[in-house]
């Protein structure tokens, strides 16, 4: 009886840790290009407002896979989204453009980008909220 009872738990388990696909209909606000607006950094607790943001920009595709401004792959990009509280793995639905850049750059990655969406409005925390930045849909 109690093996039936863990391999129970054990399943349960298995089953309740497995993360979620972002659908289409939870990805679409998102798919587009975004460009910051503003910065704030975790020392300053401030918003800092950004008026030429013209290098700063993103794309999400329509499968979650985050894109830098010339639809390369982006550098230290994140491997999962947290999308108003819900968590979602980046799964690539097709090839992901090489960017020849990253081979240049030394990352502090984050794995997860903690998005919050509101209208237009997209907040993103970095790093366990180390810096925000908000960007507008373009």
């Amino acid at each position: 009886m109690k093996n039936v009872v863990w391999v129970f738990f054990l399943v349960l388990g298995v089953f309740s840790c497995k993360e979620k696909q972002l659908t289409p209909e939870e990805i679409q606000p998102l798919v587009g290009k975004w460009r910051v607006t503003a910065i704030e950094r975790a020392d300053k607790k401030e918003w800092e407002y950004v008026t030429q943001s013209g290098q700063h920009q993103f794309e999400i595709r329509y499968d979650g896979v985050v894109l830098d401004s010339k639809g390369l792959s982006t550098c230290c990009g994140p491997l999962y989204l947290t999308i108003n509280g819900k968590k979602f793995s980046i799964v690539p639905k097709e090839t992901v453009p090489d960017n020849p850049m990253c081979a240049l750059i030394n990352c502090v990655y984050c794995e997860t980008w903690n998005m919050d969406l509101q209208d237009n409005v997209l907040t993103i925390s970095y790093c366990n909220g180390l810096a925000r930045v908000r960007y507008v849909k373009i």
